[in-house]
Formats: structure tokens, sequence, C-alpha cells
């Protein structure tokens, strides 16, 4: 181990914290567990919140055009199954699982899926308190 490797952070005291003075309780979710909503048709959602940021397991059905929008949000997406065209701002990709973006507040932005769907996995900050569930 170099001497840099003993300067990070793991590698620092870890010191107890008491539970109720937490900004939030630590939680664990299963996407199979998690009730889902539609905020629009032919897409579900399933979310979580911490404190400062939101989780969304975001399925979309084949051959749906998600309508343009746009929130006062920061985004963060990874597409996990599927494929999805996906327009920020006035650039259009397409993509794969694996491809991630990031979606600066208020830009707005659109998506489309084709023949397969997919399922995006989204986290927001500040949490949506429209997909607070």
């Amino acid at each position: 181990m170099s001497d840099k490797d003993k300067t990070s952070h793991l590698f620092k005291q870890v010191e107890r914290v008491d539970h109720a003075s937490l900004e939030f309780q630590p939680g664990w979710y299963n996407k199979n567990e998690v009730t889902a909503f539609s905020p629009t048709a032919g897409a579900k959602m399933q979310s979580f919140a911490g404190g400062k940021m939101m989780g969304v397991w975001v399925t979309i059905e084949p051959n749906v055009d998600y309508p343009h929008h746009q929130h006062p949000h920061e985004q963060l997406g990874i597409l996990i199954e599927g494929a999805l065209e996906l327009t920020i701002g006035d650039e259009t990709r397409l993509l794969h699982p694996g491809d991630a973006y990031a979606i600066p507040p208020y830009l707005p932005h659109k998506a489309r899926t084709y023949e397969e769907g997919c399922v995006v996995f989204d986290v927001f900050s500040p949490p949506r308190e429209d997909y607070r569930r």
C-alpha cells in the first residue's frame, strides 16, 4: 500500500453515529416490491428517496412517445434493459444497456421506445415530490 492510499477516506477512523440524528433513516428496496405508479400512458415508475436524492425505476412499454417535459430537478439515468431514443435539449441519441445521461434542471427532454421498450434507473435531486409514494 502506498502512502497516498493510507490518506484515502477509506482508511480513516469510522465513528459511530446516533441513528436518531440522521437526516433520514436508511432503507433497503427491491424493484419487485416497490409500489408502481403511472405518470403517463405506457410508463410505470417505482420510487424511493433519501434526504436529497430520489431513485426511480422507469419501465416504458414498447413504441411509446414519452412526452416532452422539463422540471427543476437534476436528473441522472442509466439504461438497464432495452433501447431508448432520448432527446436532451436539441441532441438525440439511441441508448442501449449501460449508456447513461445527465440532464440539468429545466432543460427540456423527451424519449421514445421501439419494439422492446426499456427499463431505466433515474436519480433526481432534489427528490421529486410528485413521485413520492
